[in-house]
């Protein structure tokens, strides 16, 4: 009976246990897809898509990314960096990837991958033959670049990858891009498939070939179970875009069917994921026709549970609706729980709420676009106007003295374009014809009313310069609404920088700051002694907006800055600058510069600035990584010293002060003698320019924006002395 019970109560226990066990503290799988359709846009997502496609645009989180890389602007490239986390580049081979017996020119790829790296591949692996080649090239680069980053950390944390698809042109090739992103350091995918079984002959497709989605799909289930970070990469839209002899009517059709094709295939993975799944549906590279276009950044769709919907963001461009590819290996880093080392410049992703999301970002794409095509345009012709309006008033002053006086608006209004420029956008002018009316109108109206209202070339001064300082340091504090739309401003296909100020506004700010500050005190020398300290304050000022994490951090404009407004301190207050004084100014950027580092450094990832992440990278990476940055930013400069148009306007301005200098005879000896204070101001703001040629990586953009607001006055307090020159010339001549 003992036995019995026993047994029964044993049974009993097992029956309540095993049920419960199976539903219990078991976590779910996290699973993250890429899902990667190259070569669209959101006019064709919204154009062609389908159910599933829909769903992701009205369930997603919805962003535009900039597609820049290490090096030459292209896919693979643009692969490179997706996988590395950072601006990397691909070599000519870096997509020839494949599975254990699959052929590389009649060669099995493990006995072309042993024989380039001297390792065996697992039978179930992927593996990149040039992985060598890719790292080499990656070394070269004046940065630190580990290529396969992404499958490197997540292999070291225990996770699988795994790629499936095909962008062959041929049955017999074997080129994938996406490998570029699964693959870990070796050049090795945990598993996958890549090779022709992928593909079925079709002689109305692109190349006779199209995705067999069934195939794939059976590809994915093999898999699915054994890896944690899957890359598929669809391959259709990657051949039609290279396949050109087609008519608009086919090329529509043929999109259509690509996309019935794509949105079922997407409708079974959402169908048969179970778990915790990242989805995320990226473009890594637009088509050759948006890229001629200049529609440079790429739609990406997140579906996460952590990420809300709205636009995307993150912390790299601290801009709502735009990502870098970089941002994305952070982003999956961070949904399996992995530290992001400091080598990898992008930041998990997150969102920020906005009415209409996909109309947001058109809007976005369409500014984006139409300032990085007319920015080369405007900025010719406003360097050509400053060479044309200085030329011409030399002419003037040297042989028909009676007429310079009407150069006077002319120059107004080439101190004027910069502020113009940044309020540009509030008239939201578009197109070709608006941008250019409204421009000329206002720079017009603007620069004509300072002429006519203000006689006095101090309150000229005073007003223009001041009143360009103001409004790019409030437009700063609003988080640059101005700026990020200007077409002076940084442009988010461009991606030099997405926050903070800009190099070109940077020099501005310097300039018109010391010579605004330094022709107020002149202006109203009665009131000097409350002016000057008024002086030292808004250079404070401008100096902690330029070096604020929070504002982001301007380093070489902070150094400029730091010289510059340190400079006109010194000479406000002393009357000169001696060597000793040079000696502690120096001195002291070094400590400011090392509390920046220090400060910046502590503070969270998604917080920190440039330079944070720059101290980061020095203490992962040694010393060496300074050096490198600093390599880079004087490779920068200098290229832009030969091939900058804004070259042309540093020279000119320079030329002009020479010849200021010289002719008329003694015409600056003049002026400054009876403008100490503006003298003062001419002094440190040469000063200030120097120190942000020297210290920026567009060094001579900045300089050349500086020396505008420096040159400009000198020039039109040179024409007013001249004309009185000349009066009392006149009367003398009627006095005898």
């Amino acid at each position: 009976m003992k036995k019995i019970t026993a047994s029964f109560l044993i049974i009993a226990i097992a029956i309540l246990i095993i049920p419960f066990s199976g539903y219990s503290a078991q976590p779910l799988q996290k699973k993250a897809i890429m899902f990667i359709v190259d070569n669209i846009n959101y006019d064709d997502l919204v154009s062609y898509g389908q159910d599933n496609i829909k769903y992701l645009l009205e369930n997603g989180t919805l962003g535009l990314m900039n597609t820049n890389s290490g090096g030459t602007y292209n896919s693979t490239n643009a692969y490179a960096t997706i996988g590395a986390g950072t601006y990397a580049v691909s070599s000519i081979v870096g997509t020839y990837a494949g599975g254990y017996d699959d052929l590389y020119y009649h060669e099995e790829i493990h006995k072309v991958y042993k024989r380039n790296t001297g390792k065996e591949m697992a039978e179930e692996n992927i593996a990149n033959i040039d992985i060598l080649g890719l790292k080499r090239l990656n070394e070269r680069l004046s940065r630190p670049v580990k290529i396969g980053h992404l499958g490197s950390l997540l292999n070291d944390n225990g996770y699988k990858t795994a790629i499936i698809g095909s962008e062959a042109t041929s049955l017999d090739d074997i080129s994938i891009s996406a490998s570029l992103i699964s693959m870990n350091g070796e050049g090795i995918t945990n598993f996958g498939k890549v090779d022709g079984s992928l593909l079925s002959r079709d002689f109305m497709s692109p190349f006779g070939l199209r995705t067999d989605y069934e195939a794939l799909f059976k590809a994915y289930e093999e898999i699915k179970d054994k890896a944690d970070f899957i890359v598929i990469q669809t391959g259709d839209t990657y051949r039609l875009n290279q396949y050109m002899s087609i008519s608009h009517e086919r090329l529509a059709q043929i999109k259509a069917d690509i996309f019935q094709d794509i949105d079922g295939f997407l409708g079974k993975i959402l169908e048969t994921s179970t778990g915790d799944l990242l989805l995320l549906f990226v473009v890594p590279f637009p088509s050759n026709e948006d890229v001629a276009k200049g529609d440079r950044l790429t739609p990406v769709i997140v579906l996460d549970s952590a990420v809300s919907k709205g636009v995307l963001t993150s912390a790299t461009t601290k801009r709502a609706g735009i990502i870098t590819n970089t941002d994305l290996a952070a982003h999956v880093l961070s949904y399996f729980g992995i530290t992001k080392p400091s080598v990898m410049t992008g930041h998990p992703l997150s969102s920020k709420s906005v009415r209409e999301p996909l109309e947001y970002l058109r809007d976005i794409n369409k500014i984006s676009v139409f300032n990085y095509n007319a920015r080369a345009t405007v900025v010719k012709s406003y360097i050509a106007f400053i060479i044309l309006v200085l030329l011409l008033t030399f002419i003037l002053l040297e042989y028909f003295k009676e007429y310079v006086a009407w150069m006077k608006p002319l120059l107004i209004a080439v101190l004027l374009v910069p502020t113009v420029l940044l309020i540009l956008p509030v008239t939201a002018p578009w197109d070709t014809i608006r941008f250019a009316a409204s421009l000329i109108s206002t720079v017009t109206i603007f620069s004509l009313s300072v002429f006519y209202l203000f006689k006095d070339n101090l309150k000229i001064f005073v007003s223009t310069c001041l009143l360009s300082a103001g409004l790019i340091l409030a437009d700063t504090f609003l988080d640059n609404p101005l700026m990020r739309l200007s077409i002076l401003g940084y442009d988010p296909i461009i991606g030099a920088r997405f926050y903070g100020i800009g190099n070109e506004y940077m020099g501005f700010l310097l300039g018109t700051t010391i010579v605004g500050t330094t022709a107020l005190i002149d202006c109203y020398r009665d009131k000097a002694g409350l002016l000057k300290k008024l002086s030292v304050g808004i250079y404070a000022v401008v100096l902690v907006t330029l070096m604020s994490p929070s504002l982001g951090t301007n380093v070489g404009g902070t150094m400029a800055a730091f010289f510059g407004f340190g400079a006109a301190t010194l000479l406000l207050v002393k009357g000169r600058i001696g060597r000793k004084d040079l000696i502690g100014l120096c001195c002291l950027l070094v400590v400011l510069l090392i509390a920046l580092f220090i400060y910046d450094g502590l503070q969270p990832s998604e917080a920190q600035s440039h330079i944070g992440q720059t101290s980061g990278l020095i203490r992962q990476n040694s010393l060496l990584a300074l050096f490198q940055i600093f390599a880079r930013k004087l490779s920068t400069n200098y290229k832009l010293m030969k091939y900058s148009t804004w070259t042309l306007v540093l020279i000119a301005t320079i030329v002009t002060q020479a010849i200021l200098f010289r002719r008329p005879v003694g015409i600056l000896k003049r002026i400054f003698s009876k403008h100490n204070y503006l003298y003062f101001g001419f002094i440190s703001g040469i000063i200030g320019t120097t120190a942000a040629f020297i210290f920026n990586d567009s060094g001579v953009v900045a300089a050349a924006m500086s020396m505008i607001p420096i040159t400009i006055p000198l020039t039109l307090m040179c024409i007013d002395e001249a004309l009185k020159a000349g009066q009392s010339s006149k009367k003398d001549i009627k006095w005898r």
